[in-house]
């Protein structure tokens, strides 16, 4: 009989994690939720151990830096945590053997054009943001480690602040407002990528 699985869940107080947890709790595997208080992905030699002792066989890496228009100002941390962390779990999957599942963005692409992008498609990262979230990817594919690497795009939930709360936060308060209309965006409800991965990982990989 095969055993429980152990999937670690990093950056798990944001959007994507909080609904990550609520799959968790009805998973027959064993799901570790963190966040910085819990474990710095930005420490080598912690996520080295805490993937090692807690025998973890499947990361998924719903932390990064965000703020698209702060990394302009603050490479360093966006590089930290976008790049340098990632590499940091993958190298840590390949010491265990586990897969690392690993949720990028559509700002790798670039901003030329208005339509669906595929996977083959020429990178041309957009900003400090998709150029370290870039460099993450990067940092996977040169560690050798089993991984998945989901290119996604404006999340949305209940939980924490995006764009969609924002909107409707406004539209509330005020009866015009200025938004920007030369971007293109497919909005990803935080719901449905969380079941998607979930779908994989309880499937079996």
């Amino acid at each position: 009989m095969q055993s429980k699985l152990k999937i670690l869940v990093t950056g798990a107080n944001g959007q994507l994690g909080s609904e990550m947890r609520r799959l968790g709790a009805v998973s027959p595997n064993e799901y570790i939720f963190t966040d910085v208080a819990e474990l710095d992905i930005t420490n080598a030699q912690a996520v080295m151990a805490f993937v090692k002792e807690q025998g973890v066989n499947v990361i998924i890496n719903c932390a990064a830096y965000t703020n698209v228009d702060r990394a302009e100002d603050d490479e360093p941390t966006a590089e930290l945590i976008n790049a340098t962390a990632v590499g940091h779990l993958a190298r840590a999957a390949v010491s265990n053997d586990a897969t690392l599942i690993h949720i990028s963005t559509d700002y790798v692409f670039g901003s030329e054009g208005n339509t669906p992008r595929s996977e083959d498609m020429p990178l041309n990262p957009l900003g400090v943001y998709g150029r370290t979230k870039l460099h993450g990817e990067q940092a996977i594919a040169e560690s050798g480690c089993k991984a998945l690497i989901i290119r996604t795009a404006w999340l949305y939930s209940e939980f924490g602040g995006n764009f969609l709360k924002t909107m409707l936060r406004l539209t509330s308060e005020k009866e015009f407002i200025n938004v920007v209309f030369d971007q293109v965006g497919t909005p990803t409800y935080a719901g449905d990528l969380a079941l998607a991965i979930f779908s994989i990982v309880e499937g079996g990989l």
